[in-house]
């Protein structure tokens, strides 16, 4: 007996392990090409800080910081992350204090999540008051000024942002 099978091979496109191994790396070509698209397109923010460009390098200016050191400014900032309240106790060498201070709630990485509030001062005494406007999660970079942009202060705060007391001073050289 004679077994021949007559049966016509099929042509290349449909041979089933051709496919099981092509799949993958047209995967990799459609999503490699989707995400070099959007990291082109979409903008990554800015981070906040006294920056700029010299050449190759970035340097920081830090007149703001010498500044604040110099009017021997500093500042305790009591957060509740729960209520969103925010109260800073103000010290200075300066005769006369500041109306308004501004305090900038500075995401490391993203842009959208920054708040700048406007700090209020409490009549007589050396406090000034404000709200979040939304509940702090992750670290933060806060950036306290006066009206004018002359001097600022600095810290670096972590959670967790329950009622927590928060040293600001100027950046160290």
């Amino acid at each position: 007996m004679n077994s021949e099978d007559n049966t016509p091979i099929a042509p290349w496109y449909r041979q089933p392990w051709l496919w099981f191994i092509l799949a993958p790396i047209i995967a990799v070509v459609i999503y490699g090409t989707s995400f070099l698209y959007l990291s082109i397109i979409t903008h990554d923010g800015i981070v906040k800080d006294d920056m700029y460009k010299v050449a190759r390098g970035h340097f920081v200016d830090k007149s703001h910081s010498e500044a604040a050191k110099a009017l021997g400014v500093s500042g305790t900032l009591e957060l509740d992350n729960a209520t969103g309240d925010l109260m800073i106790h103000f010290r200075s060498n300066q005769t006369e204090k500041p109306k308004h201070l501004t305090l900038s709630i500075v995401h490391p990485t993203h842009q959208q999540y920054d708040q700048n509030i406007m700090l209020k001062q409490v009549p007589s005494t050396n406090s000034y008051t404000g709200s979040l406007q939304t509940s702090l999660k992750g670290k933060r970079y806060l950036i306290l000024e006066d009206d004018s942009a002359s001097w600022n202060l600095r810290a670096e705060i972590h959670p967790p942002y329950d009622q927590n007391s928060i040293e600001l001073e100027p950046a160290h050289n």
